[in-house]
């Protein structure tokens, strides 16, 4: 087995936003203001917030429909807010992140807002998760990949960078081995897809399982309290979510990853030092399947390192994307 490409550090500790302490945080503030909302419901509550953040931003969330779904996503278009944007940037090239299983577009609120905007960037719901209703043809692989590809014709994108983490990172996969010329640069984000089964710590019954979740997810060391807990009882329930795993179709990419390097599309793997839901022996496994890809790894990160080190992972994209401009030194 090669030895890492990079390690890749956090610029400082306080840029580690771990979803407990940003639910935590959040807590804080809406308790003092009186707010029993995030108490009955955390995760919900959260969310809200993040809305709020990406709307002050200028970031717009929208819906478009495709095959009845109504499919929600956000966008940020290039604008002097971060960055010069190009004089004339094409709308039909974006960069598009995708969220895990049971997650939503709302889970790269810290990222996209620290990615420059010089590109027009999508965050979307997969369907069946977040704020978009499940497919009728069921919560199945094949299915959510092909609601992804229709969602991108749907918006108007012929070519796109794409970032996506867990499932995500399998369906940005599955997508770029299957629509040749369509993905200009993959970054697969503690990637789904090589495991064949889904672990079985993904479905806790109990506070004491949902605590060794948020172990194995985050890294050791941090304890939620119980009602953060029970809410995160109260999501992995979520029927589309419960549909998914036990639809009996497995979340299996292996079989593409030569494809990728065929075709020649750029490859950058990230992968948190602290994730054990998906080990890093995984990311070392994408990486040497896949010609010419390198794989980085964020110290401090755990299986969602755009919450956990925002700012390195949108230095890591912004600089490879921007590599690949015409004109770039």
């Amino acid at each position: 087995m090669k030895g890492l490409d990079v390690v890749v550090e956090p610029t400082t500790t306080t840029q580690r936003r771990r979803l407990p302490l940003a639910l935590l945080g959040a807590g804080g503030a809406l308790l003092a203001a009186g707010g029993v909302a995030f108490y009955r419901r955390p995760f919900r509550t959260l969310r809200a917030l993040l809305r709020l953040r990406l709307r002050l931003a200028g970031v717009r969330e929208r819906r478009v429909t495709v095959n009845g779904v109504p499919l929600r996503y956000f966008e940020a278009r290039p604008s002097s807010f971060h960055s010069p944007a190009p004089a004339t940037p094409d709308p039909a090239e974006a960069l598009v992140l995708i969220p895990g299983l049971g997650d939503s577009a709302e889970s790269w609120t810290d990222l996209l807002l620290a990615l420059p905007r010089d590109r027009r960037i999508l965050a979307v719901d997969l369907a069946g998760f977040g704020r978009t209703p499940p497919p009728p043809e069921g919560m199945r692989f094949s299915v959510l990949t092909d609601y992804f590809a229709r969602f991108l014709d749907a918006v108007g994108v012929r070519r796109a960078a794409l970032a996506g983490n867990s499932l995500g990172g399998a369906v940005a996969i599955r997508y770029a081995a299957r629509h040749p010329g369509r993905v200009t640069h993959l970054f697969p984000i503690d990637s789904a897809g090589l495991l064949g089964e889904a672990p079985a710590v993904l479905e806790p019954a109990t506070r004491e399982l949902a605590q060794e979740l948020v172990r194995i997810t985050v890294g050791p060391g941090r304890r939620l309290p119980r009602f953060i807990l029970d809410d995160l009882l109260r999501n992995v329930r979520a029927p589309a979510r419960r549909a998914y795993l036990a639809n009996g179709e497995p979340t299996d990419v292996r079989e593409d990853l030569p494809r990728l390097g065929a075709l020649g599309i750029p490859t950058t793997i990230v992968w948190g030092e602290h994730d054990g839901l998906i080990p890093l022996d995984n990311g070392e496994r994408l990486r040497d399947a896949v010609a010419g890809a390198e794989l980085l790894v964020l110290r401090g990160a755990g299986h969602s390192p755009q919450g956990d080190a925002p700012r390195a992972l949108a230095r890591i994209i912004g600089e490879r994307l921007q590599r690949a401009r015409p004109g770039a030194i």
